[in-house]
């Protein structure tokens, strides 16, 4: 895609990690923990599954097959280089993925915001997987936000020689960082107001307000752009 101009910080992992904490945090506040933990989980779960259904659009529309492989190649993000430290290794029928440096870990922890950050980790990864196809199996271990040394995950039926082969063209897969912000946003805010009422919707009012106050108006309304954008549909169509 087209190079965005910014008049703020250039969005990337780190933004997105705390606009969720922040959500998180304040929902936490009015609705309770447990209860908060709940909606917040059923927000990333909705969040999660409109990601991978656009990537499973993509390799449709590429003649590919909505197998492990093709969810591995039509990821729709990418951080910035050293940003991330992983490994992918061959298993018998499977690929394994270990994370060892991950950038929303990192900045939950640099902003005492791992509590609730760490609720996005439990359902995200799954939630992708299931939107791309349900039939695939994706196995999470654990999470470095959850405890684990690193986040670990197993994509069954997936074969890492054909991952490097089926690899697509970035510039046709990657989203920019504005457009995951606004799609976090508008998203888990519709669960959030479903569930909370006006409750939510000060939720979500009082996160932004921290989000804007930390990386500045413009970000905020950047955010705010995308409130009639489907995400359900590629971009475009």
């Amino acid at each position: 895609m087209s190079q965005i101009k910014h008049d703020y910080e250039p969005f990337s992992p780190t933004q997105h990690a705390l606009l969720f904490a922040w959500i998180a945090q304040e929902v936490q506040k009015r609705a309770g923990e447990q209860r908060g933990a709940a909606i917040l989980r059923r927000a990333v779960r909705r969040y999660g599954e409109q990601r991978g259904r656009r990537m499973a659009l993509r390799a449709l529309a590429d003649g590919q097959p909505l197998d492990m492989t093709s969810y591995l190649a039509y990821s729709e993000w990418e951080a910035a280089p050293g940003a991330f430290e992983s490994r992918m290794e061959s298993q018998p029928g499977a690929v394994r993925s270990l994370v060892f440096r991950c950038p929303w870990h990192e900045a939950w922890v640099e902003n005492d915001l791992n509590g609730p950050g760490r609720l996005y980790c439990l359902e995200i990864d799954a939630a992708i997987s299931r939107g791309f196809n349900p039939a695939n199996r994706l196995d999470v271990i654990g999470t470095r936000s959850n405890g684990a040394p690193a986040s670990e995950f197993i994509f069954h039926a997936a074969n890492l020689e054909e991952v490097t082969q089926r690899r697509v063209e970035r510039s046709r897969t990657v989203m920019p960082w504005e457009f995951h912000l606004g799609h976090l946003y508008k998203t888990v805010g519709e669960v959030v107001v479903t569930e909370l009422g006006a409750a939510g919707q000060a939720a979500m009012q009082a996160a932004l307000a921290e989000f804007s106050g930390r990386f500045g108006a413009a970000a905020a309304q950047e955010v705010l752009a995308f409130q009639d954008t489907d995400f359900e549909v590629l971009p475009g169509a």
